[in-house]
């Protein structure tokens, strides 16, 4: 019996302990001029990606259209900057032109990769996603590119995306 009550106090002992804190946010990394710390972020943002991911691969663009919020900055690789879902759209098009008429590719990619990042306070998440567009015209001097994309996705809209590209030659 005896036993059995040093095991219940030391469970009560141990569990009011502060060190036992499971709300406390895990958190690393900082970014310069501002107090909160990076943390990892969450699942329904990446959910939120892959469905624009899916939406622009298919080039659903009335589906792509509603996850852009009216606001939202979107900057792409090559300096060309779009305000808002309809910009956005119309900058794409202009691309796919370029890429299959223009330089003979298919608009295709893979997507590598992509996880969510966060603020410990701020709204929204960032969603860090890398992509490989191999060239399918062999007269190309390049072989594929590498993007490299953040999406600021806060209540399901991106309010802010960055695009970023490496070449890989031939």
């Amino acid at each position: 019996m005896n036993k059995y009550i040093f095991v219940f106090i030391s469970f009560f002992i141990f569990s009011c302990s502060s060190d036992n804190n499971i709300s406390e946010v895990k958190s690393n990394g900082f970014i310069n001029g501002i107090d909160a710390k990076v943390m990892m972020g969450s699942e329904s943002a990446v959910e939120i990606f892959n469905k624009i991911d899916k939406a622009w691969a298919n080039f659903d663009y009335d589906l792509l259209k509603t996850f852009i919020a009216d606001d939202a900055e979107m900057r792409f690789a090559d300096g060309n900057m779009a305000i808002g879902p309809d910009q956005f759209i119309e900058r794409i098009k202009e691309w796919v032109k370029e890429v299959e008429e223009d330089d003979g590719n298919e608009y295709t990619w893979t997507t590598d990769y992509a996880f969510a990042l966060a603020l410990t306070e701020g709204e929204g998440d960032w969603v860090n996603a890398q992509f490989t567009s191999t060239h399918t015209n062999p007269e190309s001097e390049l072989s594929a590119e590498v993007f490299y994309e953040f999406y600021h996705i806060v209540d399901g809209k991106v309010k802010e995306w960055n695009q970023f590209k490496r070449d890989v030659l031939r």
